[in-house]
């Protein structure tokens, strides 16, 4: 929780609220005032009608907005006056000693022994996985972070590279001079490294500080990050990184610099010794012809270039399908799997100052009965409903806490949580069907009353103003909703009344914003139900997404920023390399049309090898991705090729490709012709 302004509340009346939530409430957005607040308190009847001075305001989260509940936070001392604390329910967190020398699994594992020697069911204990896989990455999560991380260091080596090739081509004659005056290999050698380190003394600062800003102040707005972690080890193992990634890429500039001898070095050019003995010649000379002579001569230029690109788009196309696959919609299906869902809602379970209110009473006339149920099929683009079931129930033969407890249906969809959960027993839901067995869907009842696996226990079923005592036989204990569970199907067998606690609605999605309107205008009216709607619960899941790919895409980003650095610097080097080349080929009659041309073709055989490697061996990369992680818990992942981004890739790489070309001819244009015809003499 962000503080805006003020601070905590210490004393009892006073209180921190949500910014919109005050607004809401119909107050100015300002701490020291007071407030007014009806709310509902779980230890007294009816509504409670409170005083406080705000002592601060919290920031909105974007999650607050889009479920349109604002929270505020009392005092310690408000609630220790205001209640019998011995009966509160408290959450307790806690962390590990000694996970030093534990793997993640292994601390899960001492956290559910120790959750088992308290006798802590399974379903009230949650591990803090995001923690420990931070603390303690599993291999999964070390290996794919290590294979980012090595394809960012090798497209910075080719980036590297390829800068200091480009440098060493314009220096060689230079280099050549310092030879033919004395000096040596090594100190040929020493120029280029120690030029290179200069450079990253200057730039691995400045990028570490950008990534500080970036994590800082970006990546803690999106996530919720811990401020207390130090940067400083982080820092430093980059700053490692990098220069060794530097000095890997300036060996072979280093090489190249210092191996010619110095008659070659005054003549060197850039380009790579041909080792066929002889040349295929042509007797008419065309653009492409030119072009691909230029792209064979140097062909561990063109290999690097076509491999940069390459990996980058194939990257790019990797993480836009898994970036696709991470459909808002369908991740929120897996838990809410209707398109609106209505409740019964505002009903009491053993309140005996509002026996009206009892959910027994209420459905012997329920809201959601089955006049309602057909009202709702009977709305033209209403293709399905679902309903599950409650009862309200009393143990007979063991006194606990609550005198009170649910019965609830389940079905074959929530089969799955229910085994997650297992304490003991075995779930068979076409036992469950016949209403004659029952499972224990709260451990700590179990714990309480002593009701073990095979045993026969009788409920009182309240069945409107009747009462019903059944004997089930305990088939499993589990954590599930409510106390008691029994199949969907068992319960018109058991009682009269029409027990329908949740309508779930699917609907015709050309229909769906005016059915959404009428369910609201029934929730108005009724007091009674409560509704639920698909696309509210899609902005939540939206904002995760969102916030995921921004990280995935600003990955991408820089890797095509590398790969389109070697194509700038593969260019650039081909253009200076071949200066009086090119000056020769204009004085005899090659126009700055046809060389514009030409420098195209020789980018567009480039990027068109790269987006050819991008769609295939992209595509085939990111399904394997994209089926790893639904592997790895991304159940909601499926595979859809990324039209869109690969369509904008597409068009983005032409684009560039030809606004380089235009402006590197443009430059090379500014000088003279016999300055570029003279060019190295």
């Amino acid at each position: 929780m962000k503080i805006i302004q003020g601070r905590a509340p210490s004393s009892r009346n006073e209180i921190m609220i949500d910014e919109i939530g005050l607004e809401k409430l119909g107050y100015e957005k300002k701490i020291n005032q007071k407030i007014k607040i009806d709310y509902e308190d779980n230890t007294k009847k009816g509504i409670t009608s409170s005083e406080f001075i705000v002592s601060g305001i919290m920031e909105t989260s974007e999650m607050a907005k889009v479920k349109k509940m604002f929270p505020g936070v009392v005092s310690k001392e408000y609630m220790t006056s205001t209640r019998d604390m011995s009966k509160e329910n408290f959450n307790v967190f806690f962390k590990i000693k000694g996970v030093d020398n534990l793997s993640g699994e292994e601390i899960t594992a001492k956290i559910e022994k120790i959750a088992k020697d308290l006798e802590i069911p399974k379903g009230s204990v949650g591990v803090n996985e995001d923690y420990i896989n931070t603390l303690k990455p599993d291999n999964e999560v070390m290996m794919w972070g290590g294979i980012i991380s090595i394809v960012v260091i090798l497209s910075s080596i080719l980036v590297i590279y390829n800068i200091f090739y480009l440098s060493i081509v314009t220096k060689v004659q230079e280099f050549g001079k310092l030879r033919a005056i004395g000096a040596t290999k090594s100190q040929i050698k020493s120029i280029v490294l120690k030029e290179g380190m200069m450079l990253s003394l200057i730039a691995i600062p400045v990028g570490i500080a950008l990534g500080y800003i970036i994590n800082e102040f970006i990546l803690g707005m999106i996530f919720i990050t811990d401020a207390s972690i130090s940067k400083l080890p982080i820092s430093i193992g980059v700053a490692l990184i990098s220069f060794i990634t530097v000095f890997i890429s300036l060996l072979k500039p280093m090489k190249v610099a210092s191996k010619v001898s110095i008659i070659d070095a005054i003549r060197y050019n850039g380009e790579g010794n041909c080792s066929d003995k002889s040349r295929k010649g042509y007797e008419n000379i065309n653009l492409k012809r030119l072009s691909y002579a230029n792209l064979k001569r140097n062909k561990k230029r063109t290999y690097v270039t076509i491999l940069s690109l390459s990996l980058s788009g194939i990257i790019f196309i990797v993480m836009a399908s898994v970036m696709n696959s991470m459909d808002a919609e369908t991740m929120a299906r897996e838990n809410f799997p209707y398109d609106i869902q209505i409740d019964l809602a505002g009903y009491t379970l053993g309140d005996d100052d509002s026996p009206s209110t009892e959910i027994n009473i209420l459905q012997t006339k329920n809201p959601l009965g089955k006049d309602f149920r057909n009202q709702l099929l009977n709305i033209d683009g209403v293709t399905k409903i679902e309903n599950s079931k409650e009862l309200k129930v009393e143990t007979k033969d063991y006194e606990t806490e609550y005198k009170y407890h649910n019965l609830s249906s389940v079905n074959e969809n929530d089969l799955e949580n229910m085994q997650l959960y297992l304490e003991d027993g075995k779930i068979d839901l076409e036992k469950l069907k016949s209403g004659e067995e029952v499972i224990i869907s709260q451990v700590e009842f179990a714990k309480e009353t002593g009701v073990k696996v095979g045993d026969k226990i009788t409920l009182t079923i309240y069945d409107g103003n009747k009462k019903i005592d059944k004997e089930f036989k305990v088939q499993a204990i589990t954590s599930a909703y409510g106390t008691f569970v029994i199949h969907d199907d068992a319960f018109e067998k058991i009682v009269d009344v029409d027990s329908t606690n949740k309508i779930g609605i699917y609907v015709d999605e050309n229909k769906y914003d005016e059915i959404k309107a009428y369910i609201k205008n029934l929730d108005k009216s009724n007091g009674y139900i409560e509704s639920i709607y698909i696309d509210e619960q899609l902005k939540s899941y939206e904002l995760i997404i969102d916030a995921t790919k921004v990280i995935g895409y600003s990955l991408v980003s820089v890797i095509g920023v590398i790969g389109f650095m070697n194509l700038i610097n593969s260019m650039i080097s081909s253009i200076i390399t071949r200066k009086k080349e090119l000056g020769m080929l204009q004085a005899i009659g090659l126009t700055d049309k046809q060389l514009v041309k030409m420098l195209n073709i020789e980018a567009m055989f480039y990027t068109g090898v790269m987006l050819v490697a991008s769609l295939t061996l992209g595509t085939g990369l990111g399904y394997i991705a994209v089926q790893a992680c639904r592997k790895a818990g991304m159940s909601y992942a499926v595979y859809t090729f990324p039209i869109v981004q690969a369509s904008i890739m597409i068009v983005c790489v032409v684009i560039t490709q030809l606004l380089l070309t235009y402006l590197i001819s443009k430059n090379f244009n500014k000088e003279s012709l016999i300055d570029r015809v003279r060019y190295s003499e």
